[in-house]
């Protein structure tokens, strides 16, 4: 009996034994080695830790992003609490434009804050939230008028030697600078005034007040936009910065495409359009400017005034303008120049001869010098055809306009012209204005009448016959 107890015990142990082996190869089989094992989970860990601090770093940059995007726009917002009154002001300054560059403004409703405003930075999780509403196309306010007004800026920015007196008038003292201005536009003005049923006068003057004299770099050529009217003009336009209001007062900074003319009556005559012509689904919107409505410039300065622009002192600044330079004989009709019995006129209006035709010094003097103030402007003596505008070592910027009887009438030392060659031009047509460019001692128009358009000195005949014979 304990014999076969012993043996029933020895085959227990042998199946044990014998069960074991493939048991524990499995078990080397499946964890591999103990030490991969850890190195695996030790790795596993770093790779956790690492995306947690790479996560913390992004968390940080983006914090840091928005504090420095909240800086960028604190210039912005100072230079909008600067301008006051301004609706709308066109700028190339480096801080608006820098902060337009660096962060878009994101427009969500008309009511919405201005984006130059500071705002507490995001998180990134709520910067997410924002990235996926933002996909939507948002609406982007429309400007309450066509036209980009900078009259409500510092006048002295505008307008040379202006003051405030005590009792709210404007008083301006005459500046050489607005002067030669004026007698650019002037003849422009008074054409288009007579033509549109408006004030000559209070075009001129609008004129001074937007484009800073004409000093502003979207009223210098190439542009000519003397008014700030955006859009495109016979195709053309350039793209620049300016403050839209949102329709409650708060401003933000855009680009937007401005008008681009000729010259300058072509803006004039552009802008007298807009005022007869009015705005889209009202063309009767500027009606209380027009000649017929208005008895006096000042009833149509008065009605601009929170029409036009916003500033509420619009009026008093053009009055004050009108006033000092005696813009009211712009709204009268002139005679031109007399015709010669040749068909041609003198090209300036206001001249002294300062130099005839012929030998002079020892040296042949080739046309007629007439003396005029820098800026007066030249008009064509007769029609005919351009051929010529361009720039010569000794007669400066200068035009050669072809007449039909062959002729040629050139106009040399000019400042500018603002016509170019292939042109038809008529009679009195402003294309250029006095300077004093090339080999030349002082501001005068120096005309040359030639048979032909050789320019050759033997086929030059003296202008004086030509523009005063009877």
């Amino acid at each position: 009996m304990k014999k076969i107890s012993k043996l029933l015990s020895a085959i227990f142990l042998i199946t044990q034994a014998f069960l074991a082996i493939p048991l524990n190869t499995f078990a080397d089989t499946t964890t591999d080695n103990p030490a991969k094992s850890s190195e695996v989970d030790k790795s596993s860990e770093e790779e956790t830790e690492s995306s947690s601090m790479s996560s913390s770093d992004s968390s940080e940059e983006i914090t840091s992003s928005s504090k420095e995007s909240e800086s960028s726009t604190k210039p912005s917002e100072t230079s909008t609490s600067t301008k006051g009154e301004d609706t709308k002001t066109t700028t190339s300054s480096s801080a608006t434009t820098t902060s337009s560059s660096s962060e878009k403004p994101k427009v969500k409703s008309s009511a919405s804050k201005s984006s130059s405003k500071a705002e507490t930075p995001a998180t990134p999780a709520a910067q997410a939230t924002e990235a996926s509403t933002t996909e939507t196309p948002q609406e982007t306010p429309t400007p309450q008028t066509t036209v980009d007004q900078s009259a409500t800026a510092e006048l002295n920015e505008l307008v040379p030697a202006s003051t405030v007196t005590d009792d709210g008038s404007i008083h301006f003292e005459k500046d050489e600078s607005v002067e030669n201005f004026i007698r650019k536009i002037g003849d422009s003005a008074r054409k288009i005034g007579k033509k549109k049923d408006l004030y000559g006068s209070v075009m001129i003057a609008q004129a001074i007040l937007e484009s800073a004299s004409g000093q502003s770099e979207l009223a210098q050529a190439p542009n000519y936009n003397l008014f700030g009217i955006k859009g495109t003009h016979n195709g053309k336009s350039v793209s620049m910065a300016t403050q839209e209001d949102l329709g409650n007062g708060d401003l933000y900074t855009t680009q937007a495409g401005f008008k681009v003319y000729e010259n300058y009556e072509d803006s004039f005559n552009d802008y007298a359009t807009l005022l007869k012509e009015g705005l889209t689904g009202n063309s009767r919107f500027y009606e209380g400017v027009w000649k017929s409505n208005a008895k006096t410039y000042k009833e149509a300065t008065k009605f601009l005034t929170g029409r036009y622009a916003t500033d509420t002192q619009y009026n008093k600044k053009l009055n004050g303008l009108i006033e000092t330079y005696d813009l009211t004989q712009y709204d009268k009709e002139v005679q031109g120049a007399p015709v010669s019995a040749k068909g041609y006129q003198v090209p300036v209006a206001h001249y002294t001869i300062s130099s005839g035709f012929g030998n002079r010094g020892g040296e042949f003097h080739r046309g007629l010098d007439l003396a005029a103030s820098q800026g007066e402007p030249i008009h064509v003596a007769k029609a005919g055809t351009v051929l010529k505008a361009e720039y010569h070592f000794s007669w400066g910027n200068y035009v050669v306009i072809q007449h039909e009887d062959g002729m040629t009438t050139l106009y040399a030392h000019q400042q500018q012209y603002v016509v170019k060659a292939g042109d038809t031009v008529s009679q009195g047509q402003t294309i250029g204005y006095v300077g004093t460019t090339g080999n030349s001692t002082g501001p005068h128009l120096h005309l040359e009448v030639n048979r032909d358009s050789s320019l050759l000195q033997d086929h030059l005949v003296d202008p004086q016959p030509i523009l005063f014979g009877k």
